[in-house]
């Protein structure tokens, strides 16, 4: 399968302000999409500690900080602030034709 193949549909662009996230099933996955000056991010819906749904958490800039316990992680690399080696998948997103799309088969990739 090519690369250019795994690209799916998320939401339109204007669906989203700066500063703002939504949490999509995309292919069965649970994903949170987020605008951040002007760029689109996405990441996995789910902290690594107890599965807390990240979209219930506030987002300051770059770091968004998990509802449950106050986890906070980088948008752009999905790094646990306080111990780096913990991580929350990734995916890599594009913009085309006013949508949002993201690369599920490329996690950890960032943008």
């Amino acid at each position: 399968m090519k690369q250019e193949d795994n690209w799916v549909f998320a939401l339109k662009a204007d669906e989203l302000g700066n500063g703002e996230k939504k949490p999509l099933l995309i292919e069965g996955n649970k994903v949170l999409v987020l605008k951040v000056d002007d760029d689109f991010f996405a990441m996995s819906n789910k902290c690594p500690h107890m599965e807390c749904p990240l979209s219930k958490g506030t987002l300051e800039q770059y770091v968004i900080k998990c509802p449950c316990h106050d986890w906070r992680f980088d948008v752009r690399e999905g790094k646990f602030l306080d111990a780096e080696e913990i991580r929350v998948p990734i995916y890599e997103t594009k913009v085309m034709e006013e949508g949002v799309f993201v690369n599920l088969s490329k996690e950890g990739a960032g943008k």
